[in-house]
């Protein structure tokens, strides 16, 4: 081979080197833009839900606000205790209960058994 040969052939791969890194700088420059505007969109779509979030948390903290307010309206007012009961003296205690036993109570009619079949007598 003669330096002519050798040079041609230096200069064939030379370009043909050239021309590989131009194609694949092309091929990975239009990847890259698809990339990019990949994660513009994705960065839009993360500040509107971030917006839509806010937006959200305003209206959640707006209707607890207002169920607090309809609570307040809503319950009953507020009944007063009470008044206690005073003190029963013990000796009144002893004395009731004394009575009690002394006189019970009279006992309750109960009601008669099969009431419908009494025979009821005939009066003539």
């Amino acid at each position: 081979m003669d330096s002519g040969q050798t040079m041609q052939m230096l200069g064939s791969l030379l370009l043909g080197l050239v021309l590989g890194a131009g194609g694949v700088f092309a091929w990975l420059s239009r990847r890259m833009k698809l990339e990019h505007q990949r994660v513009l969109h994705v960065e839009q779509a993360r500040q509107q839900m971030s917006q839509q979030v806010t937006q959200a948390r305003k209206q959640i903290e707006q209707l607890q606000r207002d169920c607090h307010e309809l609570r307040l309206a809503v319950r009953p007012a507020p009944r007063p205790a009470p008044a206690p009961e005073p003190l029963q003296d013990p000796a009144e205690a002893a004395r009731l209960y004394a009575e009690s036993k002394l006189n019970p109570q009279a006992t309750k009619a109960r009601p008669q058994a099969f009431k419908d079949t009494v025979v009821l007598k005939r009066t003539e």
